[in-house]
């Protein structure tokens, strides 16, 4: 079954304040620890619909838990224009993370943000708001399941991927790695330079994938050039079937992610090939 998922409104991004773009670094090191949470005490971190204070803000997220979270890798997934957190869960099959082991986090967009869902539009200002909740939500699984932060991965369709592609470029020193479905930059999100190299899945529909005037044919492969030119690690899944997200999508990227821990050099590539389906390719 494939899906068809709406995407976003005009605008476009130049970063927040206090966020993280700089020259970029070799895969060396380690991550740093997450930033403490904004709202005080972290609340408990349960499995399920759960409520979390973010930058004064109270989000709802859904929590799915491996049968043993401590020191799990972290999933993030951020849902589509006019979705919602239990879609994303449903559709894109999220209990094969939950079963590999992965804490997996999808956050509901919060009010006011109904053209575009999350805060990549305009001049950075609306960005605050998630950036803090990635953060919050992080700092808060780490303090109570001591999580795998060499292991914290971001994956999103269509507003969801122009999300992923902005944590890509503010957070990439918590991300191992990242995977954005009808993702990019260009006409909505302008490229900042990340703080550091990392891998970068890219998928999309082809020529086909557009949406309300956006071509995420163009914006996914404006995102690719610019990471590619910048130095960082960049492979491409490029399918015939429009916006949509293909059906092995989680499949092929939860082998991603497996195989690209944070700061692995050299960078294995596609790893277990045969996970992946025929329209993803190394570069030549």
């Amino acid at each position: 079954m494939r899906w068809l998922f709406a995407c976003v409104g005009g605008g476009s991004g130049d970063g927040v304040a206090g966020d993280s773009a700089g020259d970029s670094g070799p895969l060396v090191g380690g991550p740093p620890a997450p930033v403490a949470y904004s709202g005080g005490t972290c609340p408990d971190m349960k499995n399920g619909e759960m409520t979390i204070t973010s930058d004064g803000i109270d989000r709802e997220i859904i929590l799915k838990l491996p049968g043993d979270p401590s020191g799990a890798p972290v999933w993030f997934n951020w849902h589509w224009l006019g979705g919602s957190a239990s879609d994303a869960v449903r559709y894109q099959g999220l209990k094969t993370v939950k079963q590999a082991g992965y804490i997996v986090v999808v956050p509901e967009s919060r009010d006011g943000m109904a053209a575009s869902e999350w805060g990549f539009i305009g001049d950075g200002s609306q960005a605050g708001p998630d950036l803090a909740l990635f953060d919050d939500v992080l700092s808060c699984l780490d303090e109570q399941y001591d999580v795998d932060n060499s292991r914290v991965y971001t994956t999103g369709m269509s507003a969801g991927g122009l999300w992923s592609t902005y944590l890509v470029m503010h957070r990439s020193e918590y991300l191992a790695a990242a995977a954005p479905l009808s993702g990019g930059t260009g006409v909505f999100v302008d490229y900042t330079e990340p703080a550091r190299d990392m891998p970068v899945l890219l998928t999309w529909g082809d020529a086909n994938d557009k949406y309300n005037g956006l071509s995420f044919d163009d914006a996914s492969k404006e995102f690719e050039a610019d990471l590619v030119e910048d130095g960082h690690w960049v492979r491409t899944c490029v399918h015939t079937q429009g916006h949509v997200i293909p059906n092995e999508a989680t499949d092929y990227t939860l082998q991603f992610f497996e195989d690209h821990p944070w700061g692995v050099d050299p960078v294995p590539g596609f790893g277990d090939a045969s996970v992946y389906p025929s329209f993803c390719s190394e570069p030549e």
